[in-house]
């Protein structure tokens, strides 16, 4: 909170001297009185939001691939919280790690508007996919409130080959119809490398065609 501008007491015209006095200091004791009130106030506020305890999901897996053992580890700080209505909040945010005999790679992904939504994670939905003896981790996220009906949003984490990548996809989901991305799945996954693209693209055409898929009703 912005402390008060600074506190100038006036003087008041056609007093005597005396009253002048006496009412500047009881002017000026409020005054005082005010402003360490409310600089105690935001101090409480800043402390309070600083020590609020967030929710945390956290999930861990193994596997074998041409890489030799493989340790996935996730974890999601502040997420939506199926038992109440709280959809907003100051953060929230997904990690993701993952460790081989090649070394660790890691992505920290913060929302940007957690004012507007939560991250809603569901950990049984993480993917494993062989492709040519080398897995694809896939992990989809998604969001809870802030949206129009038709309009739905999933992001997916993946790592593959010793490299991550992060993607956001828009679909539009019509009453009666199969949800659709809004822009081309070949477009937005052109930087992927081509086995990975080819298996995704097929992969979410099926995943999310129903609106349900995207855990926001």
């Amino acid at each position: 909170m912005t402390k008060p501008s600074s506190i100038r007491i006036m003087p008041v015209a056609a007093t005597v001297q005396g009253r002048t006095t006496a009412f500047a200091t009881r002017t000026l004791f409020m005054a005082l009185l005010i402003y360490f009130f409310m600089g105690s106030a935001s101090l409480s506020y800043a402390i309070g939001q600083e020590a609020q305890p967030f929710d945390t999901i956290a999930t861990e897996l193994t596997y074998q691939d041409a890489y030799g053992k493989n340790t996935l580890s996730v974890k999601v700080t502040n997420p939506c919280n199926a038992e109440s209505s709280r959809f907003d909040g100051p953060l929230t945010q997904i990690e993701a790690q993952l460790k081989n005999k090649t070394g660790t790679i890691s992505v920290v992904y913060t929302y940007p508007y957690p004012q507007m939504s939560l991250i809603h994670f569901v950990k049984e939905e993480i993917h494993l996919q062989d492709l040519g003896g080398r897995t694809a981790v896939i992990i989809p996220f998604y969001y809870c409130g802030g949206y129009e009906s038709y309009d739905r949003i999933v992001s997916y984490i993946v790592l593959y080959e010793n490299k991550n990548y992060i993607f956001r996809l828009d679909y539009y989901c019509g009453d009666g119809v199969d949800c659709k991305p809004v822009q081309s799945l070949k477009v937005m996954l052109r930087g992927l490398q081509k086995d990975l693209r080819t298996y995704l693209i097929g992969y979410l055409a099926k995943k999310h065609k129903a609106k349900s898929s995207f855990h926001q009703d």
